[in-house]
């Protein structure tokens, strides 16, 4: 799907996805009214709550990836350390 707001979707999934898009742009801007419009489209608390969940766990994944380089672009040139190595973690800080 190129643009889910012109692809022929079920008009409660193109709200959710805007609500998904809202929540992964800038999440201090979804409101209530947000949340009101979802269930009058007929949609659970549970599909409302997993939603949230998707989109958040998106962008956090898409921040550490890209604050990692490896996102497609440079990697770093000094990868994190392997858990083992982080035993003595304490002492470097």
């Amino acid at each position: 799907m190129e643009d889910y707001r012109t692809a022929p979707v079920d008009p409660a999934m193109k709200q959710l996805l805007c609500f998904a898009e809202k929540v992964a742009r800038d999440p201090g801007q979804v409101t209530p009214n947000d949340i009101v419009k979802l269930r009058s489209e007929g949609l659970s608390e549970r599909a409302i709550l997993d939603a949230t969940h998707v989109a958040g766990f998106f962008s956090y994944m898409n921040r550490v990836v890209k604050a990692l380089g490896a996102d497609g672009g440079t990697l770093i040139e000094n990868p994190l350390p392997n858990i083992a190595s982080l035993s003595d973690a304490p002492e470097r800080l």
